[in-house]
């Protein structure tokens, strides 16, 4: 059955304070499991079961789907969509509620998911910060939040940028069109693949670097000298020792340049963290 047909059956309507924008066009979730590369051996986190679209596509391909849904209207449909098949795990809680660590000894963890805009940096922070370690994720969003996740200098770049390039490389899947959901959203989305980067992660306290990233971005129209003055008493100084123009503002600084700065600030504290 068609996504409307299924919502229908069941006299599903969706809400958007839950950010319900339904994968409508099956050719769609089945081109993002197919450049997934999934296998026989891989055991995919799904967050947003939705109407089960996407969740059907990988059941053919993966050894397992666990997948996490908040509404539990869609409980009866996703167990009639489901009934019989044995690699499908509905979990009919909040993800960002869950403990990932008891996924610690899933050896091939993958995350694929189409995520609402209203908590796509909560489930990114919680992943980042609290999965065991996983081959990749890949996750749908609207296309603007998507630059904003890839970009490397200039308007688009902010501390969210700095933030998912410190634990991931970010590479761009394909463009969805708004008009394969139901309801149509305002706009166009994105499928984007991040593939773990750890040895930023292993190098410094990402918490405590991310303190520091954001009184770098206090105010994006000054200067970073300006920015840091607070927390840096010679900051011209501070900033000519790793080749950064004191002029400079935020969104032209790199981050392996603000994981320098970063080390360098620890070093004159003596390795002391906090802001």
């Amino acid at each position: 059955m068609k996504t409307s047909e299924w919502l229908k059956k069941y006299d599903i309507r969706l809400k958007k304070g839950l950010g319900q924008n339904f994968l409508s066009n099956s050719t769609v979730s089945h081109e993002i499991v197919k450049k997934s590369e999934i296998d026989e051996n891989d055991v995919i986190i799904e967050i947003g079961t939705g109407n089960g679209i996407l969740t059907e596509e990988i059941a053919k391909k993966a050894k397992k789907v666990i997948t996490f849904e908040i509404d539990e209207r869609l409980k009866p449909l996703l167990e009639e969509r489901f009934e019989g098949s044995k690699n499908v795990e509905i979990h009919f809680e909040d993800f960002l509620n869950t403990d990932l660590s008891k996924f610690k000894d899933i050896p091939k963890l993958k995350y694929i998911a189409n995520i609402p805009y209203y908590i796509s940096s909560k489930i990114l922070e919680k992943i980042f910060e609290e999965s065991p370690k996983f081959e990749y994720a890949i996750f749908m969003f609207q296309k603007e939040f998507g630059q904003r996740l890839m970009a490397k200098s200039k308007k688009s770049y902010s501390p969210l940028s700095i933030f998912v390039q410190t634990y991931c490389t970010v590479e761009r899947i394909m463009d969805v069109s708004k008009n394969n959901f139901i309801p149509i959203p305002k706009v166009d989305s994105v499928i984007l693949k991040f593939n773990p980067v750890y040895k930023y992660v292993e190098e410094i306290d990402p918490k405590d670097f991310m303190k520091f990233v954001h009184i770098c971005f206090s105010k994006r129209r000054k200067t970073i000298k300006n920015n840091l003055k607070e927390i840096i008493p010679d900051t011209e100084k501070y900033l000519t020792e790793v080749q950064i123009d004191p002029s400079s503002r935020p969104e032209d600084i790199p981050l392996e340049t603000y994981i320098q700065l970063y080390k360098k600030l620890l070093g004159r504290r003596g390795a002391k963290k906090g802001f």
